[in-house]
C-alpha cells in the first residue's frame, strides 16, 4: 500500500467531488454543497460549533470521509478479484452513492438535522456526486501510477 498515492487520490477525488456539487448548486440555485451539508449534521446531532472552526470541521469531515472511502476501494482491489479500471470505478461509485444516500436520509431523524435541504434534489445530487469521486479514484491512481492490485508500485 502506498499510502501517499492514496492520500493524494483521495484528496483529489473529493475535490472533484466538491466541485460537482458546487456546479449543480449554483446550476439549480440549490444548496448541494457537502461541507456545509455535513455541518447540518454535526449541528443535528447536537455538535454546536462556532466561527473558523465551524468551517473546518465540515471540511475535514468531508476529506476524512473521502479517504475512508478510498481506502475501501483499494482494499477491495487488492484483497478481492474485483479488476481495477473504470468498470468496478463506476459500480463502487454506486454503491457508495447508495450509502452517501442512506446515510443522508439517516440525519433526517435528527433533530434539526437537514430540514434546510430537499431530500429528494440533494440525494440525486448526491448518489451522482459519488459516481464522479469513485470515477476521480480510478484516474488518479493511473496519473499516479498506483496498482492497487500489487504493492510494488
Amino acid at each position: 500500500m502506498n499510502f501517499y498515492k492514496i492520500l493524494i487520490a483521495a484528496f483529489s477525488a473529493t475535490n472533484i467531488m466538491t466541485t460537482f456539487s458546487f456546479i449543480v448548486s449554483i446550476s439549480f440555485k440549490k444548496l448541494f454543497r457537502e461541507p456545509v451539508m455535513l455541518n447540518f449534521i454535526l449541528e443535528g446531532a447536537g455538535i454546536s460549533l462556532k466561527g473558523r472552526v465551524k468551517k473546518v470541521a465540515g471540511w475535514l469531515a468531508h476529506y476524512l470521509i473521502g479517504l475512508a472511502f478510498v481506502l475501501v476501494y483499494e482494499s477491495v482491489w487488492h484483497y478481492t478479484n474485483v479488476e481495477f479500471g473504470f468498470l468496478s470505478g463506476i459500480i463502487f461509485g454506486i454503491i457508495s452513492g447508495f450509502i452517501g444516500v442512506s446515510c443522508w436520509r439517516l440525519t433526517y431523524r435528527l433533530p434539526d438535522g437537514n430540514r434546510h435541504v430537499p431530500s429528494k434534489e440533494y440525494g440525486i445530487q448526491l448518489f451522482f456526486g459519488h459516481i464522479v469521486f469513485a470515477i476521480a479514484v480510478v484516474v488518479a491512481f493511473k496519473i499516479f501510477d498506483y496498482d492497487p492490485l500489487s504493492y510494488i508500485t
